[in-house]
């Protein structure tokens, strides 16, 4: 691969590179940094030519690349052209890694803090320390916080420094002994629950668009609206442009690159739950088309309710069907049954009368009409018909295709081609899971769940394994947990069994935490790739809480606000400079011809370091080491497994564990985790780059595992309501003792139901003549989806995103609202909701749905520290608040639009 020959232009020309890096070293690194690291690299310089690598400057870590070397300075970067994903495609974000390496904005050596006032207005008055003293400093404190209570202890985590969660963070904690392990990413991941519950899979699903024909995507984008390059995204493309043989429809309230090469539908931000039961009424009510035979047999439509709304048990323990072959009450796995009754009534079990689950859900719908629901989501009646006849039209119900699987057998697999999936757009509302759940409603109607051509689960195998009542197993945050009174947790996770991420949370509780039942305060805050105030809501409130903690230490890629307010940083490697493996299975959106069968490994050999940095997971093994834990890192991971990817992990024979006493590093212990899983080692992958497995074609549809009637999804969502009574019973009991802000119980639980119903909630109830008449949105853009990689420092990134996205930085309105509200393009306004303001510039659009606001992009900072240009762009999450009443019921995730007014500046 060294001897390749390339043609492509760099982004950033040889010369302007080591310019731009000799220049930063002169004057704007520290002079012991500078030192350090031109020693470092005297002594290591990597070879001139081409390296492996992967990019990581969006969460998603699965485009292969290459960078080239020339006198010591990376000068060129590239897609790897042998990946069979990607093939060699790198999105604006990958190409700007270089500057990811040379941002003059890094952290370049140890520092310490010498103004003990915090606060982000506070000037820190850094000053440069060895990592001998940064180290010692940082160990010392913990080691003597968990002398006296491991509790006392805040482990903060982010997707900065994981490089796709090949990390061994989650390690440390368990090794610690703190219960609190927060992650400031996954605020608005409300996804897990439902696909956790539906298809038994971490962490979601993705249509799979070899095979579909029909496409409904609600308050998402399907890759483009983020310029993923991992190879999904093209196939589709192909698919739309040249094949001509789907259909995509976009339901947002914004049209974005995705909308724009498909159909657009737009919606009023909250109607997304309405629009999606109006369409379910028509299938139901109207077009009457299902697949039966896999509501039959395939999901617990047949299984009989009692009048508490639980499972009809008969006298093994076991849920009862009505076979109406001949008119017997039967278990559900009664070798007998010859037709699973859906539609059974009044039927007697232990002396009470019970129901098919399926006419109970069936019912839920027969009010929630089109025309009903155009009210609330502003698309006509007569479209919702139209999709709702489209999506049955063009599902394929009683087809199938064969498949041979991993052990040579061929396979008949049904194959439905109609798919319907949403994201933070509608999952991201007090009704989040509810929509999620409303989505796997949709596709199990038609039959579409883990088959050919319909919704995939992200892990493969025998992930549909049934539970005792031969219902899919749940799994991650479907699983209930009984609370617990007092808290352990910092973030009163005991309190919200199926949460994701409570960053926010956290930090109220840990200003004043005897105030919500806990029993100790906070110490001691580690960071790790993480930024609780920037990436969260209210974001001023948790900064002071961050001010009140003693000591706070963070693994620094820059000085972002979490660093501003630390009293030690500890200089981690820029991207390049990181050694890495990463394993991904086919595409991060959607799954193509392309992308369904594969898995891929990467590696990237590390970049000499610039600066005086580190590889973030060596530094936290070290720290284990000086804490005296050591020992309970190896043994955790011995445990667990060594972690490859988000899915994959590695277990480890005896002979290759980990031995107590020894401290390994990162790359010691990856190369155990290669050999075992893919019996390569870290040396092979490093003149490989890349190692890639196949999937037998059925294997890759968790339905080819199980026979009919082997294993069920929910259509009726019992252990829902079985968590709700069972958080009922334990607030109940404790309403006296238990503290929670914005919390009322009733409100909370209802949303805990087997049958989903309408609620109304602040978005829908927003009209004109209000103080807050408007609605906000924010979407990820191609160029500044996260806050991953510094994307807003790197100046190739935004000349780009201000030259060709017209809502990069600006605030978005619709013409109509702009002529109403006396606004033109280019005017300088407020955006203000109860929760904070922000001010920017207008640009106006018929591109977003009337009296909706559009913040784009994952932008605007709290301090200047990261430049004026960052500093300058509006930050979205100011909008936003973390209110139990306000996130997601059953998930928690925060509600990303919100009502708002707009007046000019």
């Amino acid at each position: 691969m060294r001897q390749i020959t390339l043609s492509r232009r760099s982004v950033l020309k040889a010369a302007g590179i080591a310019g731009a890096a000799s220049m930063m070293g002169i004057n704007l690194s520290p002079a012991h940094a500078a030192e350090a690291a031109a020693k470092d690299r005297t002594e290591q310089l990597l070879k001139d030519g081409w390296h492996f690598g992967h990019c990581r400057m969006c969460m998603r870590g699965t485009c292969p690349n290459l960078y080239k070397v020339k006198n010591g300075v990376v000068v060129e970067i590239m897609g790897n052209p042998n990946t069979p994903t990607s093939k060699g495609a790198l999105c604006a974000k990958g190409q700007s890694i270089i500057q990811n390496l040379y941002n003059p904005y890094r952290v370049k050596a140890p520092m310490k803090r010498t103004n003990p006032k915090k606060g982000l207005s506070e000037d820190p008055m850094w000053v440069e320390i060895s990592w001998e003293e940064a180290m010692s400093t940082t160990a010392g404190v913990l080691k003597k916080v968990r002398e006296r209570d491991p509790r006392r202890f805040i482990y903060q985590v982010g997707f900065g420094d994981m490089d796709f969660f090949c990390t061994f963070m989650f390690y440390f904690a368990g090794a610690y002994g703190t219960p609190n392990y927060i992650k400031s990413n996954g605020t608005l991941c409300v996804l897990h629950y439902a696909s956790d519950l539906v298809h038994g899979v971490f962490p979601g699903v993705k249509p799979d668009a070899t095979y579909a024909k029909y496409i409904l995507a609600m308050g998402m984008n399907l890759g483009m609206g983020i310029a993923s390059s991992d190879g999904g995204v093209r196939g589709l493309l192909d698919r739309i442009v040249y094949e001509k043989d789907i259909k995509v429809v976009c339901v947002d309230p914004h049209c974005g690159p995705d909308a724009s090469k498909t159909e657009w539908v737009p919606i009023r931000p909250g109607g997304e739950l309405a629009f999606m039961m109006g369409v379910i009424h028509s299938m139901m009510y109207e077009v009457k088309k299902l697949d039966f035979d896999f509501l039959a047999w395939r999901t617990n439509s047949p299984y009989l309710i009692g009048p508490d709304g639980y499972y009809a048990r008969g006298k093994d323990g076991k849920p009862q069907i009505r076979d109406a072959a001949d008119g017997k009450i039967k278990s559900f796995d009664d070798k007998t049954l010859k037709n699973p009754d859906i539609y059974a009534e009044n039927v007697m079990v232990n002396g009470v009368k019970t129901t098919a689950s399926f006419v109970l859900v069936k019912k839920g719908f027969k009010t929630n009409t089109p025309e009903w629901a155009s009210k609330i989501s502003g698309i006509p009646a007569k479209k919702i018909r139209e999709i709702a006849k489209d999506f049955i039209d063009n599902a394929s119900i009683g087809e199938t295709i064969e498949m041979v699987n991993g052990k040579g057998e061929k396979l008949v697999l049904p194959k439905r081609t109609s798919v319907c999936e949403g994201k933070r757009g509608i999952k991201n509302m007090r009704d989040g899971v509810p929509a999620d759940l409303m989505t796997k409603i949709m596709n199990m109607l038609v039959g579409s769940i883990d088959v050919p051509g319909g919704m995939l689960g992200t892990q493969r195998g025998p992930y549909l394994s049934p539970d005792q009542d031969g219902v899919v197993a749940p799994k991650g945050e479907a699983r209930y947990r009984d609370p617990v009174y007092p808290p352990q947790h910092v973030n009163l996770s005991e309190y919200f069994p199926h949460k994701h991420t409570l960053p926010t949370l956290a930090y109220r509780v840990a200003a004043d935490p005897k105030k919500y039942g806990l029993e100790y305060e906070i110490d001691a805050l580690l960071v790790v790739g993480s930024n609780p105030i920037a990436s969260t809501t209210e974001p001023y409130m948790v900064a002071d809480s961050v001010a009140k903690i003693p000591f706070t230490a963070t693994v620094a890629y820059h000085y972002d606000e979490m660093a501003h307010m630390s009293n030690v940083l500890l200089p981690c490697h820029a991207l390049l400079e990181k050694e890495s493996v990463n394993c991904y299975e086919g595409a991060f959106d959607v799954y193509t011809k392309e992308t369904v069968t594969k898995k891929v490994m990467m590696y990237r050999e590390p970049f000499t370091p610039v600066y005086n940095s580190r590889q973030p997971q060596d530094i936290i093994i070290e720290l284990c080491e000086r804490i005296g834990m050591i020992d309970d890192f190896n043994a955790n991971v011995n445990k667990t497994g060594v972690m490859l990817g988000e899915i994959t992990f590695a277990q480890l024979e005896d002979k290759d564990k980990l031995v107590p006493g020894k401290r390994y590093t990162i790359r010691e212990i990856w190369d155990k985790g290669v050999r075992a899983y893919f019996h390569k080692s870290l040396e092979d992958m490093k003149k490989e780059g890349m190692l890639v497995m196949d999937l037998a074609a059925a294997d890759a549809y968790n339905s080819s595992w199980f026979k009919k009637g082997e294993t069920r999804h929910p259509i009726y969502f019992e252990r829902l309501k079985k968590s709700g009574d069972g958080l009922r019973k334990f607030f109940t009991e404790y309403k006296d003792k238990v503290y929670i802000p914005d919390f009322d119980m009733e409100d909370q639980l209802q949303y805990y139901e087997a049958v989903i119903k309408w609620r109304p909630k602040k978005l829908t109830e927003v009209k004109k003549g209000d103080k807050y008449d408007m609605i906000s949105i924010n979407w990820k853009t191609p160029t500044s989806p996260m806050r991953i990689g510094g994307n807003d420092q790197m100046p190739y990134l935004n000349e780009a995103s201000g030259t060709f996205d017209p809502t990069y930085g600006k605030l978005s309105i619709n013409t109509k609202t702009a002529k109403e509200k006396g606004i033109k393009e280019g005017d300088t306004i407020w955006v203000e909701s109860e929760n904070g303001k922000i001010k920017g510039e207008v640009h106006v659009t018929e591109l977003i749905f009337p009296d909706v606001v559009g913040v784009a992009g994952a932008l605007g900072r709290l301090v200047d520290s990261l430049g004026k240009k960052a500093a300058s762009y509006p930050m979205y999450n100011k909008l936003t608040n973390a209110k139990i009443s306000d996130c997601c019921a059953v998930a928690i995730g925060v509600s990303n639009s919100v009502p708002v007014r707009i007046y000019k500046a």
